[in-house]
């Protein structure tokens, strides 16, 4: 029973964490200004803090670790204080503020590239924590502790990541689809259930066998899309082209994992190819109007001929059913 309550806890826990990461992800699209930036930031190490705290906890045991894993929590989350801070001295304080409003945001690519990386690692942080709660995992730290590699592959193929990711990456779809271009929907769609189409994530042959199939009718699926779109002689945008050819190549490298496990138990490469789903996946919901363009030419280049607007209201929702037709970079 006292099991069953800490599975449930922790379950519980997962879904409010992937439904705040999707809510993160989706600030991070429509955000221009450092100091709304800066509150991602935050927001996203402090998670990280969070779970750092629990490994520590658990690296160290007794009550050492719990004192421990909480300094180390409260010094991470102090510290990424001082991001908030700063920009919004920046931004409101007298003496700094600009007269003609907020400065926009100067590095999007870069904001959104540390956005990707601190998910990434808050999922892998979680997975690996949460498998260490529910006795899932071997610590993997210390001296003659276990491989960290193996460690982690274990904690990136648990369910704690797997099924967090998968609610995460479709509650994103609600807004994203409204945004990425038509042609590129198709591939966003699968993708959460490509995830859950993991085989070494919970034990049993029925699992294994269920997801394996899940997993071939998935890469088929990409596959067979890619190939329809070229068979009609669809124009489909460079951007959203190599997304899918990069997604192919990640179900490829999927496939050769699911080999490696099946044959030889090993999980490690399964994981590589989870993450760089994952990669690939918070590409596009972090800055999907990256792939808004025809033929080659981006929406806001004169080249294009279309008119530069912004088709989002002030909470991010499409006003225009053209899926990304105009450029909303001047959020």
């Amino acid at each position: 029973m006292e099991e069953v309550a800490v599975l449930a806890v922790l379950s519980a826990l997962a879904a409010g964490m992937a439904s705040l990461t999707a809510v993160v992800v989706q600030w991070t699209a429509f955000t221009t200004t450092p100091y709304r930036a800066s509150v991602v930031q935050f927001v996203l190490l402090m998670m990280a803090g969070m779970f750092t705290g629990v490994l520590v906890y658990f690296g160290i045991g007794g009550i050492p670790g719990v004192v421990a894993g909480f300094w180390v929590a409260g010094v991470w989350m102090s510290a990424s204080v001082l991001l908030v801070f700063l920009a919004f001295a920046r931004e409101h304080l007298p003496g700094h503020k600009e007269p003609a409003g907020p400065p926009a945001l100067a590095h999007r690519t870069g904001f959104a590239a540390s956005v990707v990386g601190l998910v990434l690692v808050n999922e892998v942080l979680m997975g690996w924590s949460f498998s260490l709660l529910s006795h899932g995992l071997p610590v993997g730290l210390g001296p003659g502790g276990d491989r960290l590699g193996l460690v982690l592959a274990g904690a990136v193929v648990s369910p704690w990541f797997v099924f967090p990711m998968a609610l995460e990456m479709a509650l994103t779809l609600r807004w994203l689809l409204h945004v990425a271009p038509a042609p590129m929907r198709r591939y966003l769609l699968i993708q959460p259930a490509a995830m859950v189409c993991s085989p070494p994530t919970l034990a049993g042959l029925p699992w294994a066998v269920t997801t394996a199939a899940g997993a071939s009718v998935v890469m088929a699926l990409a596959v067979g899309f890619l190939l329809l779109s070229l068979f009609r002689g669809e124009d489909l945008p460079a951007r959203v082209l190599a997304f899918a050819e990069c997604l192919l190549a990640i179900f490829g490298v999927m496939a050769v994992g699911l080999y490696l496990w099946a044959v030889f138990g090993n999980t490690e490469l399964f994981a590589v190819s989870l993450l760089l789903q994952m990669i690939l996946f918070l590409h596009a919901s972090t800055d999907p109007f990256f792939y808004s363009e025809r033929s080659g030419v981006p929406i806001d280049s004169p080249a294009s001929g279309e008119r530069s607007g912004n088709p989002f209201d002030s909470e991010g929702r499409a006003t225009v059913a053209s899926g990304g037709d105009q450029n909303p970079r001047n959020l």
